[in-house]
């Protein structure tokens, strides 16, 4: 009987431990990654709690698990393999730079649950077509869907009341949807409006803003010059990975231990190379501190003559104190500085280009009429703005330069005099103002600026022009014929003459109608295209022996002479105005050389001189012409260029025109599709477990009954 019993204690004792088996296996099934998908996810995704962190799958198309809410900074950031995400109605919001860079994406799926999409999240998405942003999305930040060149058509909820100003900056064929009196319709309208300047996309695309932890508020004292202090700040220049450092201090290269960092000469062969921001103690280089958000009160160093174009656009400044000695603003240099109040400008300044203080508190305040008294903004002897709307205008006394644009657009003004004091003119000062016949020029315009008077009334048929004039803009006057007292003056332009998208700004003789193309010469078996090109082009080829701009270059960059091995070509691109066009901003020109013969049998270094004499990196294509070897590269700035050889030969590609790609992009926005069956079915099997070892080990059988 004893023993029976103990048989019958065992046989419950097996049963509740099967039972408590099988509720593992079914809570291991129904909780735990039980396929190779489920496996995947854990190894592709690496969360911190329910953030995803990054992304390191090598998928094309990418479902985001149904655990995540928030996507964060970075997590697919210049992952080129993807082409499809797909987002659940879980994630609530997309972090700043989180698909930056994914230029092959062209599919995204956006789950219902969006609320915010971050700054940048989407930037250089260059696949991306169309967009529908979920209803649920209340916020886009920061150039969000920043140069997505071929985005075509995004519609926008009217629960999305806030969108940044930047949010879809490079997007020039993008069409924007939004109903009626929402704030997507106001933007919408905005967008279009802001189209019309190109130049910041043009100059700044692929730019990456320099990003730190510190807040915007906090003021950098100006006892302590922040150009000084910002040596080594990473940022991306002309679409790759360079470093900006001071020419003032030591190089620094970012991601090396000290002791591994090489020596500048051995840079010359591979690696990025090294870009200053303050350029031989003189100049502040275009685009040093474009989006940088440590910037505060801000006092330029001594010997500065010229601050580059957009150098500090969109940055964090709150006052500038620029000092004797600069006498160049360029384009756009503190464009869009939102919170740059405070100005002083020294009595050395003769030019202010375009947009250089445009959209500042400083011009902004000013005009709506919040601060300073009169009609006209005087810095350092500087007309910077006009808030008067006087048929009748006389400059005030003391002022020697006339900034660009001041004036532009004024159709009320019909008169203008100047004092003796004015030295210049600036570009397109008084364009537009229809109304303008009468000019009084004092005794003092040495120059007048491209486009100064274009499109002033047509009544002033002539005009006569005092001899002080020495200098003398493209299209200064229009249509109107001028009559000289003394010399004819120089005839100049600007550079923003020389950039392609302002065909309008240059003179034309007679075109000749010819199919558009690009025509080389000066190189035997060169040539060059541009894929979309508008107009005839020459481009005129000169091999170098020596430059002393680029040897300048190289040991700024290096501190290393130019190599022996090497071939130097100046390039002139032209249209039929013959002013050498040197920014191609969206558009490529693709260029085919022969590879010089002392340099056949080696890898090869193409590097060109930017705007400000420094050296960029220009990736190229070995290739094979009928047997013949060539090299293949594409530019968007037209200068000097040399060639090196760096080691042995690469395998050539065979091809006897420059390759050409034509693809068809399309994009989708839903909520995502629901669980796949094989989960579902994971999911029945472990419940089904569950409650067989729920049955043993209770030792009965439960019965179900139905009310």
């Amino acid at each position: 009987m004893n023993q029976g019993n103990q048989e019958q204690q065992n046989n419950i004792y097996k049963k509740r431990l099967l039972g408590v088996l099988i509720i593992i296996m079914a809570l291991i099934i129904m909780q735990l990654p039980s396929t190779t998908a489920d496996a995947a996810y854990s190894t592709d995704f690496k969360m911190d709690g329910n953030t995803l962190i990054k992304y390191r799958g090598p998928d094309k198309n990418v479902t985001i698990p149904d655990t995540v809410e928030v996507i964060g900074k970075g997590a697919f950031e210049d992952n080129v393999n993807i082409e499809l995400v797909v987002i659940p109605n879980s994630v609530k919001r997309i972090d700043p730079y989180a698909f930056w860079g994914c230029n092959n994406l062209d599919t995204v799926v956006l789950g219902q649950g969006l609320t915010e999409v971050g700054d940048y999240a989407f930037a250089g998405c260059k696949g991306l077509k169309q967009m529908t942003i979920p209803s649920n999305v209340n916020s886009i930040g920061i150039q969000a869907f920043g140069d997505c060149v071929n985005m075509t058509d995004i519609s926008i909820p009217p629960e999305t009341v806030k969108i940044h100003e930047t949010s879809f900056n490079g997007c020039e064929q993008l069409t924007i949807h939004g109903e009626e009196h929402s704030v997507a319709a106001e933007y919408a309208e905005a967008f279009q409006e802001r189209q019309k300047e190109k130049a910041e996309f043009e100059d700044t695309m692929g730019l990456k803003p320099s990003v730190t932890e510190a807040p915007v508020e906090t003021p950098i004292p100006t006892e302590a010059p922040v150009v000084e202090s910002l040596v080594g700040s990473t940022q991306i220049v002309g679409n790759r990975a360079v470093f900006l450092i001071d020419g003032q201090g030591l190089p620094v290269y970012d991601g090396l231990p000290e002791s591994e960092t090489p020596p500048l000469g051995d840079m010359m062969g591979s690696g990025n190379i090294p870009k200053y921001t303050v350029i031989d103690e003189q100049m502040i280089a275009d685009h040093a501190y474009y989006s940088s958000i440590g910037l505060g009160n801000l006092m330029l160093p001594d010997g500065i003559g010229e601050i580059g174009e957009f150098s500090f656009a969109r940055s964090s400044l709150t006052a500038l104190l620029v000092p004797d000695g600069v006498e160049k603003i360029d384009y756009g240099a503190f464009y869009h500085c939102d919170l740059l109040e405070h100005v002083t400008l020294p009595d050395t300044i003769m030019s202010v280009e375009p947009k250089a203080f445009s959209y500042t508190p400083w011009v902004e305040n000013f005009l709506s009429g919040n601060t300073g008294e009169g009609d006209f903004l005087i810095e350092g002897g500087v007309l910077i703005a006009y808030r008067g709307n006087f048929s009748n205008v006389t400059i005030p006394d003391g002022v020697r330069v006339i900034a660009a644009e001041v004036f532009q657009g004024h159709t009320e003004i019909k008169s203008v005099s100047f004092p003796d004091s004015l030295r210049v003119i600036g570009e397109g000062a008084f364009e537009g103002c229809n109304q303008l016949k009468q000019i009084n020029f004092g005794q003092g315009v040495e120059e007048i600026k491209d486009r100064a008077f274009s499109g002033i009334s047509t009544l002033l048929s002539e005009l006569s022009i005092p001899g002080t004039v020495k200098k003398l803009g493209l299209q200064a006057f229009g249509s109107i014929w001028l009559n000289y007292q003394g010399e004819e003056p120089e005839h100049t332009f600007e550079t923003s003459a020389s950039r392609l998208s302002n065909k309008t700004y240059r003179i034309y003789g007679n075109e000749q109608g010819q199919e558009p193309g690009v025509m080389v010469e000066g190189l035997e078996g060169a040539s060059a295209s541009m894929e979309t090109a508008e107009s005839n082009y020459l481009l005129k080829i000169e091999e170098l022996q020596e430059s002393d701009e680029m040897a300048q270059a190289f040991y700024r960059a290096f501190q290393a002479v130019v190599p022996d091995n090497r071939v130097i070509y100046d390039m002139v691109l032209t249209d039929e105005s013959s002013i050498p066009l040197t920014k191609l901003g969206t558009q490529a020109l693709t260029v085919v050389l022969p590879v010089p013969e002392a340099l056949q049998g080696q890898n090869l270094r193409l590097l060109v001189l930017d705007r400000n004499g420094q050296l960029e990196d220009i990736p190229i294509e070995r290739i094979s012409i009928e047997g013949k070897p060539y090299y293949r590269f594409q530019t968007n700035f037209v200068s000097q260029y040399i060639v090196y050889g760096i080691g042995e030969d690469m395998t050539e590609v065979s091809a006897e025109i420059p390759m050409e790609m034509d693809m068809e992009l399309t994009n989708l926005s839903a909520a995502p599709q629901e669980e796949p069956f094989w989960r579902r079915l994971e999911l029945w099997v472990g419940g089904a477990l569950l409650l067989t070892g729920i049955i043993l080990l209770s030792g009965r059988v439960i019965k179900f009954r139905v009310r």
